[in-house]
């Protein structure tokens, strides 16, 4: 078991009073923050927009590590426990939340139930999942019906409790996948694996990805990733100190797929700080929504925290325009 695992591991003994499962329960949202179109640091691409906490009085709602942003507007997350929660209209008066179910199969391997990683095609609405756990990605409908599986073979040697963390479906067609944990030291990167197309297509596809490493900077992991409308790729990065409660840290690492070679680092042509007003916790969700209402044709980045079901930790959703 990973630190980070056992780190909290030992939260959920202190965590919220265990609700029931209530499909129909609201979803709050408070403003915590606020930022306006001059925010932000003069050399940071990043400017705040809103941040807010999110709660709601029953059991399928929190432990949120992924995120997409819908063709449609609104954002779904998914959670370690296997849930997902949706949001219609973001960060408006209007912002509710729901609780879309994923159509599953009989006979699902029960470790499949971390999901870790969602990305899409916008397109035609196709959906993946890569699953810490057992090393798999899934893909799904845009309603949310389960078509594949597979757990690619250069994947499988990865640790499974720090397996697929951060995944991209790139404009062209190519995943990249990021495991979180290196069995190796840190200087020589984290295991990833570049595939030629969607690999829950067969085994040519899901068996001949190209692996490589990426180059974290020293101290944090990579808990997401995303795709700009320029092609510009961006890892969501996290730190921890462990106090009771622990301090997170966040950055956002901007890379080149070019730059992705068999064997090779891939490193980071700058790393990001998110603007000094955003609230430090467990950022592990990112996703990118393409000029969204209000951010003046900026692409707009989307952050949701994993609470890991603890008391001492909040659902968090950030807003940030993207000002690259």
């Amino acid at each position: 078991m990973s630190a980070f695992s056992a780190g909290m591991l030992v939260l959920t003994w202190w965590r919220a009073d265990i609700l029931p499962i209530d499909p129909a329960a609201p979803v709050t949202a408070e403003l915590v923050a606020q930022g306006s179109a001059e925010a932000g640091a003069p050399d940071s691409p990043l400017a705040l927009v809103g941040v807010w906490h999110l709660d709601s009085e029953t059991r399928d709602f929190g432990g949120y590590s992924a995120l997409i942003a819908l063709a449609d507007g609104s954002l779904l997350a998914g959670s370690d426990t296997g849930t997902l929660l949706g949001i219609d209209n973001p960060g408006s008066a209007a912002m509710r939340g729901h609780y879309p179910e994923l159509a599953v199969t009989e006979g699902r391997d029960k470790r499949d139930a971390d999901l870790e990683a969602l990305t899409l095609d916008r397109a035609s609405g196709t959906i993946w999942g890569a699953y810490e756990s057992s090393n798999a990605v899934e893909r799904y409908s845009a309603g949310l019906e389960r078509l594949a599986r597979v757990k690619p073979a250069k994947m499988q040697r990865w640790p499974s409790n720090g397996g697929p963390e951060a995944m991209v479906r790139l404009a062209d067609g190519r995943f990249v996948v990021l495991a979180e944990v290196s069995r190796r030291s840190t200087a020589r990167g984290h295991p990833a694996v570049l595939f030629s197309g969607d690999p829950t297509l067969g085994p040519a596809l899901a068996n001949e990805g190209v692996s490589f490493a990426f180059a974290v900077p020293e101290g944090t992991r990579p808990v997401d990733m995303t795709q700009l409308p320029d092609g510009t790729v961006l890892v969501l990065l996290r730190s921890v100190e462990w106090y009771l409660p622990p301090r997170f840290g966040s950055a956002i690492a901007v890379l080149d797929p070019a730059g992705i070679e068999e064997g090779a680092l891939w490193r980071p042509d700058r790393v990001v700080a998110l603007p000094e007003r955003v609230p430090q916790e467990n950022y592990e969700g990112l996703a990118v929504e393409p000029g969204a209402p209000g951010s003046q044709g900026a692409p707009r980045l989307w952050l949701i925290s994993d609470d890991n079901l603890s008391g001492f930790q909040r659902t968090l959703l950030v807003a940030l325009d993207w000002r690259g």
